[in-house]
């Protein structure tokens, strides 16, 4: 297995789109994957936010992350985001995900941030492992959530 993580290409993003609907319309009815398509290509250019970065196993697009500078509007105070980390099913329990989130809080780092949040509904034992704290537990159009916090230093 070679996973390689880079910025996301215009070629994925009607797979992204549609892996991202399906995963969470619903938590925003009003979000569809033509807007979800919409927004992805404007997350191309990795160098600030919004940006999007995919692992690719031998050339095969596998998972996503991305990252934004907000999540939600009514918690300014947290940013920025990964948001809508995805590995496809039959990837997972591979460390894709923990690949992704390896290359976001690196390139975050590097654009001088000092903690990064991120918004589960139920994986806050698999973030927790990785040094994530809960900041707040909170409702995303009434659905149960966890904000979580990592510090970058």
């Amino acid at each position: 297995m070679s996973i390689a993580i880079q910025a996301l290409e215009p070629r994925f993003i009607d797979q992204l789109a549609a892996w991202h609907q399906a995963q969470w319309y619903h938590l925003d009815d009003s979000v569809n994957e033509a807007v979800r398509r919409k927004r992805l290509a404007e997350h191309c250019d990795t160098r600030s936010l919004p940006a999007t970065f995919v692992a690719l196993e031998d050339g095969e697009l596998v998972g996503s992350i991305c990252l934004v500078a907000h999540d939600t509007s009514d918690r300014p105070q947290y940013s920025p985001w990964l948001s809508r980390i995805f590995v496809a099913p039959e990837h997972r329990g591979k460390g894709v995900g923990k690949a992704l989130i390896d290359r976001a809080k690196a390139e975050m780092r590097r654009q001088g941030h000092d903690a990064l949040y991120l918004i589960t509904e139920d994986k806050g034992p698999y973030y927790a492992r990785m040094g994530w704290i809960n900041v707040e537990n909170y409702k995303l159009n009434d659905h149960p959530v966890e904000i979580m916090k990592i510090s970058l230093h």
